[in-house]
């Protein structure tokens, strides 16, 4: 009677292969259909050895979570999720198949390879608990791949506070630092100088001298041409016309 059945796709068999070597160096009795000999029905062997097993290994890659590929993997992991001896382990960054989202897997995604590896103790840990009917310790949490971008390293924010809405906590109010208090209000005679009273001088005169300029040069060419009112033409004369000496 084997200790435990290894499922999974053919395409994958050199990447499971550590896995296996690595289980029966830890004394495990490990099956998987590498063992089947020539003479063997190959289908009647599998449902004897998946029947006896004490632990099921369903091994979930992209290509045994493939819904038309990995048929088999789902069928032998489901007669293990039925006797509750099922072990799912992962090796690649993929979801269970439908139907095996509430089995909790052992990450692999990033396994090393050595038996040494704190993910492939704990994954060894489930199985031989599994294997001797005892409770499973919980592990490591899944492996999280991050996106990439810029990363930050020795980087330390203190006295930072978040606050999200309008919060009435009377904690969060007390310990929320005081406001800065505002600065005093600079006295009206505060920064005057000659200077500043000539650039404003200079920024109304010389607006006024424009405007002029303007009024009595578009005012000359309206009363040559006769398209200004009689009075306004003598008001432009008798302010050009000089005085008599």
């Amino acid at each position: 009677m084997p200790d435990v059945f290894i499922s999974y796709k053919k395409s994958d068999k050199d990447r499971v292969r550590p896995l296996v070597e690595h289980m029966r160096a830890a004394g495990l009795d490990v099956w998987w259909d590498e063992g089947i000999q020539p003479s063997m029905s190959w289908r009647g062997e599998i449902a004897k050895q998946l029947q006896a097993a004490r632990c099921v290994v369903a091994v979930w890659t992209h290509d045994s979570v493939d819904p038309d590929g990995g048929q088999w993997v789902m069928e032998e992991a489901t007669h293990g999720q039925r006797r509750r001896i099922l072990a799912p382990v992962r090796l690649d960054i993929v979801d269970p198949p439908l139907g095996f989202g509430e089995t909790q897997y052992a990450d692999l995604a990033a396994w090393s390879g050595a038996d040494a590896d704190p993910r492939f103790q704990h994954f060894l840990a489930v199985v031989r608990a599994i294997v001797a009917q005892e409770p499973i310790a919980a592990g490591p949490a899944p492996t999280q791949f991050a996106a990439p971008g810029i990363k930050l390293t020795n980087v330390r924010m203190q006295n930072v506070r978040i606050q999200v809405g309008a919060g009435d906590d009377e904690d969060d109010r007390e310990d929320a630092p005081a406001p800065p208090a505002p600065a005093p209000a600079a006295s009206r005679g505060a920064g005057f100088s000659p200077s500043m009273l000539v650039t404003r001088a200079i920024g109304v005169i010389f607006p006024l001298i424009a405007l002029m300029i303007f009024v009595f040069t578009m005012g000359n060419m309206a009363c040559d041409q006769g398209n200004a009112p009689a009075f306004f033409c003598r008001a432009l004369d008798s302010v050009r016309a000089s005085p008599d000496p």
